[in-house]
């Protein structure tokens, strides 16, 4: 069965730093983007790092417990439109301080945490402390993972989303990604929805951007240009290698026809999308059914393969 999604990135322009009661304003605009998101029946909005303080951190300083102002508000407005809401910012957790992401669910409570892996050597230095894992979260429209910023650079993190089975990875950012999001969907297998605060970007499970849109980073239009960037996601799409799946996707279409799933072959990547379009069956019962192998999948098998051929120990 296929699932279309419906998600909006928030392009954030933020407000000088000298700013008459700046942090009140931005909570309002982040309330009015959330409004606007609800509008557009997205299933889920997303804003860029640390957007409650956009460019004056990440520090100590802002650390907010997860009953703060900024989850508050923003937990509020979750709730009075049933939309799903990715809210980063410096949490404080008896004394303890993350630069962390909050996903806020629809009844407004705090559906995960992440916290972000790798930080910068000026994070480490103002005394934030990195995280350990990389949680997916259970949504009823999809499995969501979340990472940050530097996190990018480091395949650990893109790992852990993977083996915990991400469909979508919202990479929030204050610098924009550039090509970036386009490397780990080709190995793992999930989108990425790259949101900055002046650059949103959405890219599928084959590493190929879907829409991106560029923002001033200060909003000289008072408002007249939306910041959201809105994009409807594939979430049951699933990316393999061509070797040895092909013959059993034939064996697929002539149990049930050749309308029954969404078929892309990338001969020239190597590459094979499908999603059932089917209405009782999802992709992954076919896969099980048929035993395809995910892309993830085929290469840990390669990986494994290499490293008993290595030792002796492998057996064809």
């Amino acid at each position: 069965m296929s699932r279309s999604s419906t998600v909006s990135l928030v392009s954030f322009p933020t407000l000088p730093p000298d700013e008459p009661d700046r942090f009140e304003k931005t909570l309002a605009k982040m309330a009015t983007c959330v409004d606007e998101a609800a509008q557009s029946r997205s299933e889920l909005v997303a804003f860029p790092e640390t957007c409650n303080y956009l460019h004056s951190g990440p520090t100590s300083l802002e650390a907010e417990p997860l009953d703060g102002p900024t989850v508050t508000a923003i937990a509020k407005k979750a709730k009075a439109h049933g939309i799903h809401v990715i809210c980063p910012l410096v949490t404080d957790h008896d004394g303890v301080h993350y630069n962390s992401s909050v996903l806020i669910g629809r009844d407004g409570g705090v559906q995960g945490i992440y916290h972000k892996n790798f930080l910068t050597f000026e994070e480490l230095n103002a005394g934030i402390m990195p995280g350990t894992e990389t949680p997916v979260f259970e949504t009823d429209f999809g499995r969501v993972g979340m990472c940050i910023c530097f996190d990018m650079f480091f395949g650990e993190v893109w790992r852990g989303l993977s083996a915990n089975r991400a469909e979508l990875v919202v990479w929030s950012s204050m610098p924009p990604g550039g090509r970036w999001p386009g490397r780990w969907p080709m190995e793992f297998g999930f989108h990425i929805a790259a949101v900055c605060s002046n650059r949103c970007a959405f890219v599928d499970v084959a590493g190929r951007e879907i829409i991106m849109t560029r923002r001033n980073l200060h909003d000289s239009t008072q408002g007249a240009v939306n910041p959201l960037t809105t994009a409807t996601l594939e979430l049951g799409r699933r990316l393999f290698c061509h070797d040895l799946n092909v013959p059993k996707i034939r064996d697929l279409c002539k149990k049930y026809g050749s309308t029954s799933i969404f078929a892309e072959w990338m001969q020239g990547e190597c590459l094979i999308l499908i999603d059932s379009l089917m209405p009782d069956i999802s992709t992954d019962e076919l896969i099980e059914e048929f035993e395809l192998e995910t892309m993830p999948d085929y290469l840990d098998r390669a990986r494994i393969a290499r490293e008993q051929m290595l030792a002796g120990k492998y057996e064809a």
